[in-house]
């Protein structure tokens, strides 16, 4: 598979201001190694830090899925099944104006079958909106106004966002901060949405994944075919992958479900819960030890 192209990571970056033309020179001619122009701002970091879901818990290259504009009554079901059959369960980045125009009753019902077999939501704007090109409103609108669609049709907190296009910014860091939210990127992008069959976009996938170390998560898109026909590919792949691996001693790709990752991430968080509780424990143990002749 030497002749398939890599597969690409479409964050879109905003520098602070544009560079001049010197640097811009400066920058082609020897890379980001050469260094600002004395006296000009530094650049602003190109995309979203990767891996995108921190590194592999087991050791071994670790799979997370996730799928963006949906949700699709006519290819999200579809995939869902799949997804069944195989006991994933993926987060996905929705666009909220699927909740309040079009096929509105078989968009919930979807939605409700999704959370039932444990996939999470993840918030993707009301309109699919370039943030870094839009006012300090209209992100508020777009983020706040696409979680509260979202928690209404789920029935639950919806905290995890992704930006459209991956779109990275300072005004749009510090929006996000100011709402309590980060944003989630990816690391293998087949772009299958500019129009790819099934077949080339699980061999871009494929691609990737056969050169994986570590953790990725992968974007596809539950409102085109290609992500419909392409994912059993995918996963009939890493299942023979697997088996070649064992045969060979060759760490296993694990796919890591969407709430694990979840738990995963509140864990740091809660820590300082369970470290109070044992030592709570440990103070009454001490007291009635004491106190009991």
């Amino acid at each position: 598979m030497n002749d398939v192209p890599a597969p690409c990571v479409r964050s879109i970056v905003v520098p602070r201001r544009p560079l001049p033309l010197l640097a811009l020179a400066l920058l082609l001619a020897f890379g980001t190694g050469a260094g600002p122009v004395k006296g000009e701002a530094p650049m602003y970091p190109r995309g979203w830090p990767q891996p995108s879901a921190g590194p592999s818990a087991s050791g071994d290259p670790e799979l997370i899925l996730s799928f963006d504009d949906g949700p699709d009554p006519a290819n999200t079901p579809p995939i869902l099944d799949i997804l069944r059959d195989r006991g994933i369960r993926a987060v996905f980045f929705q666009i909220g104006w699927r909740f309040q125009r079009g096929k509105v009753a078989q968009t919930l019902a979807v939605e409700q079958r999704l959370i039932r077999e444990g996939h999470l939501v993840g918030n993707h704007t009301i309109n699919h909106a370039h943030l870094c090109a839009s006012t300090a409103e209209v992100v508020k609108a777009e983020v706040e106004g696409a979680r509260a669609l979202l928690e209404h049709a789920t029935g639950m907190p919806v905290q995890w966002f992704r930006t459209p296009y991956g779109a990275r910014c300072p005004s749009l860091e510090r929006r996000l901060a100011e709402l309590g939210l980060g944003h989630f990127h990816w690391d293998i992008d087949p772009q299958e949405w500019r129009g790819l069959s099934a077949d080339s976009t699980a061999r871009r996938v494929i691609w990737a994944l056969a050169k994986l170390d570590g953790r990725a998560v992968l974007l596809m898109h539950d409102t085109k075919f290609a992500t419909r026909y392409a994912l059993p590919k995918i996963l009939d792949w890493i299942d023979a992958e697997n088996l070649r691996r064992s045969r060979t001693g060759r760490r296993p790709i694990r796919i890591v479900n969407a709430d694990v990752l979840a738990v995963e991430r509140i864990a740091p968080a809660t820590g300082w819960v369970t470290q109070a509780l044992h030592r709570g424990r440990a103070a009454i143990a001490a007291t009635l030890a004491g106190a009991v002749p």
